[in-house]
């Protein structure tokens, strides 16, 4: 075979079919812009079989939709059923990757077309894949970690090729990897393609109660003694170091009132805040009285002062992934309070 040079080629690879002749099956290679010549047949036309009419293969090839599988006849001799001159070529254009596909989706954030994220559960084992859409001779996949400095990033080779498979995967291993993807032909041009997979490492989110009264913090329990005059402000956090980007939190009073946070990656907002049954309007006004806080990640934080015993007796901190839930609950009980 041939060296070629330049970005795109022809390859006609020999298909198997009942034909006689020498000329029955054949591979070639032809740089696009050159002509399809078949052995001492100069009178010849080429028909694509994979379409619904009678779609002719050029003479010179001239882009990549000329692939395909093809039926060729000499001239003089395709219309006499006497003489099996009809053979099958099956034509790949050889060319340059331009475009990848990945394991993951769309961040959260949209930031990049080129950045997908994927979340994985610690301790399960995973397989990862990045594939050409396009590119032929079949293009090589190699897979690298990025690391960010002060001099901006460098790609470690983790000296994979193909897919990438991680068993038991660490909580600690949330990374950004990237998938570099090519052929000779990119390695000729320096084109190589990549894409860029963030893998978060997720758990069950662990949940904590934090108390504050009159601006003191609280020894950490399942009750706490209040008195209606008490400036009371309750945070119900996710200690999980590194949690994953999308947790919802929820504070639950008694059953009756429902405040609700979700978060996804840096971002926090208050989605709902509702009754669940009816209550009395000295309740309600209780309830109402409740200052939200969404300041930091993963921290939903709650402002109550005067609170009425009469209308709640626990409050319980939800938080919640797609890997589970935890639920921390801490019961209100009436201190030694001055009239």
């Amino acid at each position: 075979m041939s060296r070629w040079y330049g970005t795109l080629l022809l390859a006609v690879v020999f298909t198997a079919h009942s034909c006689d002749g020498n000329d029955s099956n054949r591979t070639e290679v032809l740089n696009i812009g050159e002509t399809l010549t078949l052995s001492e047949k100069t009178n010849y036309a080429c028909f694509s079989v994979n379409t619904s009419g009678p779609v002719a293969l050029r003479r010179t090839i001239t882009s990549t939709n000329d692939g395909g599988l093809y039926r060729c006849f000499d001239i003089n001799n395709q219309k006499d059923p006497m003489e099996p001159t009809a053979h099958y070529v099956m034509v790949f254009i050889r060319h340059e990757v331009s475009s990848v596909i990945a394991s993951g989706d769309i961040c959260a954030d949209n930031s990049s077309s080129n950045l997908w994220c994927l979340t994985i559960e610690e301790g399960t084992s995973t397989t990862l894949w990045c594939n050409a859409t396009d590119g032929y001779p079949t293009p090589i996949v190699r897979w690298f970690i990025r690391e960010f400095n002060k001099m901006g990033y460098r790609d470690t080779d983790l000296g994979i090729e193909g897919q990438l498979i991680i068993h038991n995967i660490s909580y600690e291993c949330t990374s950004l990897l990237v998938c570099k993807v090519g052929n000779y032909i990119n390695k000729e041009k320096e084109s190589t393609v990549e894409k860029l997979i963030k893998v978060y490492v997720g758990r069950q989110p662990n949940a904590a109660i934090e108390t504050l009264k009159d601006g003191k913090l609280q020894n950490s329990g399942t009750n706490i003694s209040i008195c209606p005059r008490d400036g009371m402000v309750f945070s119900c956090n996710v200690m999980n170091t590194s949690p994953p980007p999308d947790v919802v939190i929820i504070w639950n009073m008694s059953d009756i009132y429902i405040l609700t946070w979700n978060f996804t990656l840096n971002s926090g907002w208050n989605t709902a805040a509702y009754f669940t049954s009816d209550v009395s309007i000295t309740c309600k006004t209780k309830f109402d009285s409740i200052i939200q806080h969404d300041k930091n990640p993963l921290n939903a934080t709650i402002e109550w002062k005067n609170i009425d015993l009469d209308c709640v007796s626990y409050i319980k901190c939800e938080a919640a992934n797609m890997f589970g839930k935890d639920i921390k609950t801490l019961n209100l009980m009436k201190g030694q309070c001055q009239d």
